[in-house]
């Protein structure tokens, strides 16, 4: 703007911009692209421009000028959307925003092609595919804008949700359960509602409770490591039950490992080490299926003891089976002794049997020698003396 003389301004409207001439600042009339001159007066005119292409016309009179004169009416779309529903916003075809409930836009229509398509948000809240495509396409950040409004809305109007394959989601809306999704990406309006979805491998998997100090029962501390494996076959029950399905589980497992180890003596643990198994498997499996987890297997990996003991039942060890190699030894002597003691009441009673044993040592005897000579037979030599060289 720029004046001529005392009582003459001249107003210059860019070729992409829309002018509003006000006198008293009172709206006169709209001020299209080009050079206007302009008497005044009494000082009295000013002017208002607006960038027209960049697609909002935001002022806080508009509502009142647009509903008061036609000229400022006719540049305008004027759209709203109901509480119960959104609007998404078209520019040339190409998705450009999302109008929160109970919004009005005001859009210049010199800015482009618009349109904008209502959605309700009174039946499913999830998103059409096409239309979720053109948000995976804006990218994240991208789609964490998509307001068209200013409004006090604060979040982004689409909850994005991927459910990784083997897995299964529950889809919550202001906290009711509302269906089951398997594998897959989808995205959920969210401006008047809460979207909460929660994921469970239904897969077996494995639950390690491992490093717990467990005083036994004769008052011994032994550190065991358990490993279990699980399954979840009614994720909307494990839902409903537990806030932290995993976490319920571990400590399940442990109280139950405790129960276990804690009521045997540490000699009973070592002989009996399926105990252990059993008794975790009765406290634990009925406990876990009330929350739709099947226990498939149980079982501790190991039990360590603390060296001081490890060290006294490593003795302990030596010793029975000193004893028992004792006892084995002793036990053989006797056998051997009571053979002989048979076999010599057998030969005292059965002369041909002597004889055979006789001829038996004899052979024996004249397998080690290089010669031998017999003088006056066979029974001189079992009789009398036997010369060898």
């Amino acid at each position: 703007m720029t004046e001529q003389g005392k009582f003459r301004k001249v107003f210059t409207v860019a070729e992409n911009s829309i002018a509003f001439l006000y006198r008293n600042q009172q709206f006169e009339r709209v001020l299209k692209a080009g050079i206007h001159r302009l008497w005044d007066f009494s000082n009295s005119l000013t002017v208002k421009t607006f960038i027209a292409n960049s697609m909002y016309y935001s002022d806080p009179d508009s509502f009142y000028l647009i509903k008061t004169y036609p000229e400022v009416a006719e540049l305008v779309h004027v759209w709203g959307v109901n509480k119960d529903e959104l609007g998404l916003l078209y520019v040339d075809d190409q998705l450009c925003g999302v109008v929160a409930p109970g919004e009005v836009l005001h859009l210049w229509k010199s800015a482009g092609e618009f349109r904008l398509d209502k959605v309700s948000l009174t039946g499913d809240l999830e998103v059409q595919r096409s239309v979720l495509d053109e948000i995976k396409y804006r990218g994240k950040n991208e789609a964490s804008k998509l307001l068209a409004t200013k409004n006090s809305v604060r979040k982004a109007p689409v909850s994005m949700v991927e459910v990784n394959p083997q897995r299964i989601g529950l889809l919550y809306v202001d906290g009711q359960f509302v269906r089951t999704l398997t594998a897959g990406v989808y995205g959920f309006w969210q401006l008047s509602h809460s979207i909460e979805v929660k994921t469970y491998d239904l897969r077996s998997r494995n639950q390690e409770v491992s490093g717990q100090d467990i005083l036994t029962k004769d008052r011994v501390t032994v550190r065991v490591n358990l490993t279990a494996t699980v399954k979840t076959y009614d994720p909307i029950v494990a839902a409903e039950q537990v806030d932290n399905l995993d976490e319920f589980i571990y400590k399940s497992m442990q109280l139950a490992l405790r129960e276990a180890v804690g009521t045997k003596t540490l000699d009973a643990l070592l002989e009996d080490k399926l105990y252990v198994n059993q008794t975790i498997k009765e406290l634990v499996e009925l406990e876990l299926q009330s929350v739709g987890v099947r226990l498939e297997r149980v079982g501790v990996k190991d039990i360590i003891l603390p060296g001081e003991i490890k060290t006294i039942l490593n003795q302990v060890v030596e010793a029975q089976k000193a004893a028992e190699a004792n006892v084995i030894k002793r036990r053989e002597e006797t056998a051997a002794t009571r053979s002989l003691q048979n076999t010599a009441k057998m030969m005292e009673n059965n002369p041909t049997l002597l004889r055979l044993k006789e001829l038996e040592s004899l052979e024996k005897v004249s397998e080690k020698v290089s010669s031998l000579n017999v003088y006056g037979g066979v029974d001189q030599l079992l009789r009398e003396t036997v010369k060898l060289s």
